[in-house]
């Protein structure tokens, strides 16, 4: 029970997962965000992977997109929430379990969508207030092409199931780096 309380409120209690880069153009600024943050970058490459190797097509990636928007302004317009930052990483331990758990990738693909929500939150918060229809743009571009990148990733990992678990492994390296950090 202890370790259990004491997981729990390091999930709450985690920093922001800061991103460098935020001094150029607001344009610039979200082109690099995606790929300044280990914790987008993995995510959003894991995702395009998991809707490969589950089936999902591209319909997962685009909803997954379509979600991070409509995440990014919720964050723009309302502000912090508590727990983002833990939904991010449960996002990653979720892909984590798909690589590892081929039997369960279509279950937990299912989910992307809704950790997209709390990513696209961190965008939205991140942007400036200014400047955030510019931001949004491109890290959404960046975002598309990641999503883009992981899903040619999946079709070519289908073929290799002793390589999908080595990336499996390395989500979850990265996501202990991302908890590090």
């Amino acid at each position: 029970m202890r370790k259990t309380l004491t997981l729990v409120l390091l999930l709450i209690a985690m920093p922001a997962f800061a991103h460098p880069g935020h001094d150029g153009s607001p344009l610039q600024d979200g082109l690099l965000h995606p790929l300044t943050g280990l914790d987008h970058l993995l995510m959003l490459l894991g995702t395009g992977i998991l809707a490969a190797l589950s089936g999902r097509s591209l319909t997962l990636p685009v909803i997954t997109l379509a979600t991070m928007l409509c995440g990014a302004l919720m964050g723009h317009l309302l502000g912090d929430l508590v727990g983002v930052q833990s939904m991010i990483l449960v996002s990653l331990l979720v892909l984590c379990a798909a690589m590892l758990l081929p039997q369960r990738q279509a279950l937990l693909a299912m989910v992307m969508p809704v950790f997209a929500l709390f990513h696209g939150w961190s965008h939205g918060v991140e942007a400036t207030p200014g400047a955030f229809w510019w931001f949004s743009a491109g890290f959404a571009v960046v975002s598309g092409l990641l999503l883009m990148a992981g899903f040619a990733a999946g079709c070519w990992l289908a073929a290799y199931p002793r390589l999908q678990k080595v990336c499996g492994g390395g989500l979850l390296a990265g996501a202990a780096i991302v908890l590090a950090g």
